[in-house]
């Protein structure tokens, strides 16, 4: 078995050649536009374009297929793998004929079936329903099936959803050339990417090529036949329109939505009750002290506003409004203005009447919402004009948290929550998220009438937006984490070490604490952080240290030189593996062995340890500064304990309602700091139990800040840390306006 790259067999400059290389072009050689005569000549030319289209996209795939596998085989890290993708090659050049031809018969075929009125085949490749998984279903399938399939579904929904408006058309279109014959149902439309890759990947399933390979066969057929297709429909839909198949396709979709429209909005204005449980409590609880439009006049009930004469109201003020708004007082001044504008054109229905109150009470919360900067809400309040008309026009708006409009609504404002605004002028115009939501306010209002589409175009728009910036800021804020993470390790380490070499070095002279605190601690440190205080490894290296100290304290009693000799070779050994040069780690080293050679039990003068310092640095230069004595590090470290006793607090208590709130936090939730004039807003990048901390970053993932948990509750005690509300902002502000209403009446 080779598992080394050294042991894959070469590869030559050439790809490997194929006994039959006549087979190499020849599918595509043979004519494949055979007309389909049982369908009109305006469908048979569709079918005649379309297999042009696929003839050029197929031609494409195995020219980069081909590419692909040769180029896998030649980064293989095996044989076996290596073989894997010349066999495959060899198989597709060997198949090329009959895929091919396969493909323009089930082409054809999906022509054919045009003709048959029955719509039983749509339900049978409809795979995009919301149907349930459950557990006996996937033990059905095996692990390759089930990639397989998924990638065929990721491939396809991707493809119809990026060209959805394109395959509409040309579906209508074709449909209307069929004389309307049938179900009217997309994906009766011969070029439906579902079955263009079903069918493709049923060829590749009698290739009996590994999973992997017929994954990356299906990304090349995406990227040159589907692509192909895609580029085509575009051409087709201009082709029929020149030659007058549905020229005003657009102009009929639209009526055609407006005509769902206003039968929804009459059918939602039988029965008020749809409107929801906000509207229904709303209008018991409203007052015209609350509202911004008082209460119809019960007595002149014939100049009642339509909901359709009210949105062509906001639509032209909306228009005359160009200043953005700066304040809450220039947001209710504009509000003001708007009622004063729709009651000088007549009375207003009590349903209409309790939407534009509730809409403008939601507005007036955003703007009081703590959890948003300024600047944000000013651009979210935006959003007034163009919601109220969505709410008029369709009543899921207030009712439904997935309506296209608050789902959007909810985005901007979540992806705003721990924005701050930039103190440099020139980081300000080059704040991108402020922008992004700014161009969305400005299309929402330019372009929105009546479609809400617009607002799930948005909402995509958006995301995309923020999966970029989300995926940069991950990437910083866990090099912020893992820094984090390991200078706490070594502080951990170090203090562990501290401790140890602490009763150690007791009693110990100053060369040979030198050796230990400076030198060998560095071992230490480095056995705790890979192996921890419990390992076999760190029990040796403090013997080691146990065994210098003893040899130090005994050598007036005995002659134990040559037993410290066999100690320093192994130190030594060990110092040099964490890097410490060698010259340095011998001057340590000498330091000690004169010591003990002058503590001989001959020797009758003893030196005092001070000469003990002199000697040894008499015998070899050495870096002196790091020879710090004991009594140089014992008054630092004492004044160090005091400076932390200053500032260390009891911790709070577990019932206290900051501690339970510092306990509750998770990753991911976004704070508000706050010390004397400075405001900060960062977010909750990691937890790290083995140290203890909690690491703080901002939008960029550039860390803010790091607290210990009872660092943590005591800042959220003082009201230093707020947690803010990461909630859906409409569901917020309704219930805050319907909860202050309950209140008041209460």
């Amino acid at each position: 078995m080779v598992n080394s790259k050294d042991n894959v067999i070469p590869l030559k400059a050439n790809k490997p050649s194929v006994d039959n290389s006549k087979l190499r072009d020849a599918a595509l050689k043979e004519p494949v536009h055979k007309p389909v005569e049982q369908l009109p000549r305006g469908l048979q030319a569709v079918h005649l374009l379309l297999s042009k289209v696929l003839q050029q996209g197929m031609s494409q795939f195995f020219n980069q297929a081909d590419d692909a596998l040769f180029e896998r085989a030649e980064l293989a890290g095996s044989n076996l793998e290596q073989n894997s993708f010349f066999e495959a090659m060899r198989t597709l050049r060997m198949a090329k004929a009959n895929l091919a031809q396969s493909m323009f018969e089930a082409l054809r075929k999906a022509f054919v079936e045009l003709q048959n009125t029955s719509a039983s085949n749509v339900a049978a490749i409809d795979i995009y329903g919301d149907h349930d998984l459950f557990a006996d279903d996937v033990a059905l399938v095996s692990e390759d099936d089930l990639e397989e399939e998924v990638a065929v579904k990721a491939m396809v929904s991707a493809h119809k959803q990026q060209h959805q408006q394109s395959l509409d058309h040309l579906w209508r279109r074709c449909f209307y050339l069929l004389g309307r014959q049938g179900e009217d149902h997309i994906e009766r439309l011969p070029c439906d990417a579902h079955k263009l890759v079903t069918c493709f990947a049923a060829q590749l399933d009698g290739l009996a090529v590994a999973i992997k390979i017929k994954i990356l066969l299906l990304k090349i057929f995406e990227r040159s036949v589907l692509q192909q297709f895609a580029n085509a429909y575009s051409l087709l839909n201009q082709r029929m329109a020149q030659q007058g198949v549905l020229p005003d396709l657009q102009r009929q979709i639209s009526r055609e939505r407006r005509a769902k429209l206003n039968t929804r909005r009459t059918r939602v204005r039988a029965d008020t009750k749809v409107q929801g449980h906000a509207l229904g409590e709303l209008h018991e609880l409203i007052t015209d002290e609350d509202a911004l439009i008082p209460t119809l006049n019960s007595k002149v009930e014939e100049n009642v506003l339509s909901s359709q004469h009210i949105t062509q109201l906001l639509e032209n003020f909306q228009h005359q409004v160009n200043a953005p708004l700066q304040s809450q007082q220039d947001a209710r001044a504009l509000s003001e203005k708007l009622s004063a504008l729709i009651q000088s054109q007549g009375q207003v229905s009590q349903l209409d009447r309790n939407i534009i109150n509730l809409v403008h009470m939601l507005f007036e919360y955003i703007w009081e919402d703590p959890n948003l900067a300024a600047p944000m809400r000013a651009v979210l309040s935006r959003m007034q004009i163009p919601l109220l008309k969505v709410a008029l026009a369709d009543a899921a708006f207030l009712q439904a948290g997935s309506h296209p409009a608050r789902q959007l609504l909810n985005e901007m404002a979540r992806c705003a929550l721990g924005w701050q605004e930039s103190d440099d002028a020139e980081k300000r115009k080059q704040d991108t998220l402020l922008e992004q939501l700014e161009l969305i306010v400005q299309r929402v209002q330019n372009e929105f009438v009546e479609d809400v589409t617009l607002f799930t175009e948005l909402h995509h728009q958006l995301k995309k937006f923020l999966d970029r910036e989300q995926r940069r800021a991950e990437l910083v804020a866990q090099r912020t984490v893992d820094q984090v993470r390991g200078e706490a390790l070594n502080a951990q380490a170090k203090a562990a070490v501290e401790q140890v070499l602490g009763k150690t070095c007791k009693d110990l002279p100053n060369v040979a604490q030198a050796l230990l605190k400076q030198a060998w601690s560095r071992v230490l440190q480095m056995v705790y952080l890979k192996q921890g205080a419990e390992s076999v490894a760190w029990s040796e290296k403090l013997d080691l240290a146990e065994q210098l100290a003893n040899i130090v304290r005994d050598s007036a009693q005995r002659n134990n030189e040559a037993e410290l000799t066999l100690l320093v070779r192994k130190m030594e050994a060990d110092l040099a593996d964490v890097g410490l040069d060698s010259f340095q780690s011998r001057g340590w080293f000498e330091a000690v062995e004169n010591h003990v050679r002058d503590q001989k039990p001959r020797q009758q003068v003893s030196l005092d340890l001070d000469e003990a310092c002199s000697v040894s640095a008499k015998s070899e230069p050495l870096d002196l500064p790091n020879l710090k004595s004991q009594a140089e590090v014992a008054p630092a470290s004492e004044q160090d304990s005091a400076d932390e006793h200053k500032v260390a607090r009891e911790s709070l208590a577990p019932s206290d309602y900051a501690m339970r709130q510092a306990r509750r936090l998770s990753q991911g939730a976004w704070l508000q700091w706050k010390n004397e004039s400075e405001v900060q807003r960062c977010r909750l990048a990691a937890i790290l139990p083995s140290v203890g901390r909690y690491v703080f970053v901002d939008r960029q993932g550039k860390k803010v800040m790091e607290l210990n948990l009872d660092e943590l509750a005591w800042s959220i005690k003082d009201e230093k840390l707020r947690v803010l509300n990461d909630g859906q902002l409409f569901d917020r502000a309704l219930q805050t306006v319907i909860g202050d209403m309950r209140r008041r009446r209460s």
